[in-house]
């Protein structure tokens, strides 16, 4: 067996796997001996086959399974010997043919494998880098506003006579022809239901406001709900193709308004809100509010700085990548996401999550991070319980989500799922040791405009 390297660069190189007869022989002959011993071949006990025939019926597929795997296994322990750090997998070369003649016998053999091979690097966080980490004031406005909230979400729809703006309107829909008359074969009596307030056009709004049980509007379905085909369609119960069909106009023959009454703010909304006895009066439940708040956005703030630490990594580490290599790459082992005609404009995502591993994978080594078991316990503690929260259970019991973490810590690749969560945080808590971090007190309003302006930017 014989191996070399060829037309290495910065970013490529293409390995050849040279195997002679003497190198793959044995192991075939081993593994026909195998077959010999269960092959059920007509004419012959079990085990006793001849290996003429053996090797007639079997042999081409032993050699071609027996060499490719040699190949395979040799290339991998040539990779570690040489200590090559390679980007992705190795793949049948584009540049140099193989020779793989597996109609001739004793035949030498060459596996031709193009690799990628991992950018040098140099770390290029310092302290003249510079983040913001904002403190954001939870004024008497933001905890009013957050006690509304909850009163609404918490509060009881009851029927009313005429309708206002926030009110759901429930209605049947019949389309109407050019005429104003019932259309032939169109849409008769649908049930649908809508809220002034999320209606644009001012005209429509203000014909649908004021309304009660038994009124009868003409209105633009179009309008009703601002062009949202999608909206129209789920509404209605029809296809997207019959909704961008229907005639505009529509008669709404009203049938119900309803109204969501606030909570009222007295000890059993604040057992719904807090659990029991945990507050009595508004003045602590407010202080509850208030505290609940600050750590809400005390959180947000640090995933703010965090999302802009994880954009100075991309913006500080100009990698060249071997693009056309990653690109085929992904084309021929994700074939189901990218192609010739998306991998371009795909691409980018790919290549700046490939930046943000290698700079982690280098800041682990420079640094010596470690996750050991606690961290991998504790990380998974957190990755579950919010696991749970995006499931619609909002204050999971500890225990359930010890149990349930602890079931995953035994699924090698939920570790290494974990593993890799534990590793980025060591990573952006080391970032915020080298970098500056400048403090800025703010509003809750004009935080949001920070998210939002950068959102924009990018």
């Amino acid at each position: 067996m014989n191996i070399e390297l060829q037309n290495q660069s910065d970013l490529s190189a293409t390995i050849l796997v040279k195997l002679g007869a003497e190198d793959y022989a044995p192991k075939v002959e081993s593994q026909l001996k195998k077959i010999q011993k269960t092959a059920n071949i007509k004419g012959f006990r079990v085990g006793h086959a001849p290996m003429g025939m053996l090797k007639r019926n079997y042999g081409k597929s032993v050699l071609v399974d027996e060499v490719n795997n040699m190949a395979s296994q040799s290339l991998s322990d040539y990779l570690k010997d040489q200590n090559m750090d390679i980007l992705a997998q190795p793949m049948p070369s584009v540049d140099v043919k193989s020779d793989l003649d597996f109609e001739k016998e004793n035949a030498d053999y060459t596996y031709a494998f193009d690799v990628a091979l991992a950018p040098s690097f140099d770390l290029n966080i310092n302290t003249k880098d510079e983040a913001m980490r904002y403190t954001i004031d939870v004024d008497d406005a933001e905890v009013k506003k957050e006690i509304e909230n909850l009163r609404k979400r918490n509060g009881t729809m009851v029927a009313v006579d005429v309708s206002e703006e926030n009110d759901i309107v429930y209605a049947n829909a019949t389309e109407l022809d050019e005429n104003g008359a019932t259309f032939e074969g169109g849409l008769v009596d649908k049930p649908i239901s809508f809220v002034a307030e999320m209606v644009k056009d001012d005209k429509t709004k203000k014909a649908v406001i004021g309304i009660k049980a038994g009124d009868v509007v003409k209105v633009n379905i179009f309008q009703l709900f601002n062009e949202n085909i999608t909206a129209i369609n789920n509404t209605l119960g029809i296809s997207k193709e019959e909704a961008n069909d229907l005639n505009a106009d529509f008669s709404l023959t009203i049938t119900e308004v309803k109204r969501n009454e606030y909570a009222e703010l007295n000890q059993a909304f604040f057992d719904t809100i807090f659990g029991p006895e945990q507050v009595k009066t508004e003045e602590e439940f407010e202080a509850k509010i208030r505290e609940n708040l600050e750590i809400y956005f005390k959180s947000e703030a640090e995933n703010q700085l965090e999302h802009m630490l994880n954009h100075l990594i991309s913006e500080k580490h100009n990698i060249k990548l071997p693009d056309a290599f990653l690109k085929r790459w992904l084309i021929e082992t994700k074939s189901e996401e990218y192609n010739a005609d998306n991998i371009d404009e795909r691409y980018s995502k790919e290549a700046e999550g490939l930046v943000y591993v290698l700079v982690q994978e280098k800041m682990a080594k420079e640094y010596n991070f470690e996750v050991g078991k606690e961290d991998l316990e504790q990380t998974s503690l957190g990755y579950v319980a919010q696991m749970f929260r995006q499931y619609g259970i909002s204050n999971p019991e500890f225990s359930m989500i010890k149990e349930y973490s602890d079931k995953q810590l035994k699924d090698p690749n939920y570790i290494q799922t974990v593993m890799d969560i534990a590793l980025r945080r060591k990573m952006i808590e080391k970032i915020k040791e080298l970098v500056t971090i400048k403090e800025k007190k703010i509003n809750v309003e004009d935080f949001y405009k920070e998210i939002n302006a950068h959102k924009h930017e990018h």
